[in-house]
């Protein structure tokens, strides 16, 4: 359950930081940073917390940061299928 919650975690701290930057893609206008770096941080660090507690910390510490590179890895693509696809 820790699992899952920290994956959806992840998830929303990842596209929230996506969001508030100037190169994002998804919208007309990129978030606020006033709002989307606080918000982020409070998300990864839930995240990370998460994923330690549902396994061992150097294990959690380790899918969290590779699972943050996938993210942010995927996410541009995401904007891009989705722009083609219209």
């Amino acid at each position: 359950m820790f699992g899952f919650l920290a994956f959806v975690l992840t998830l929303a701290g990842a596209a929230s930081l996506y969001l508030g930057s100037r190169h994002q893609q998804w919208r007309e206008a990129p978030l606020s940073h006033k709002v989307s770096i606080p918000v982020s941080a409070l998300l990864l660090l839930l995240a990370l917390g998460g994923w330690i507690h549902a396994t061992q910390p150097l294990t959690g510490t380790f899918i969290f940061l590779t699972l943050l590179m996938l993210l942010w890895s995927i996410l541009p693509f995401i904007a891009v299928y989705t722009r083609g696809r219209q």
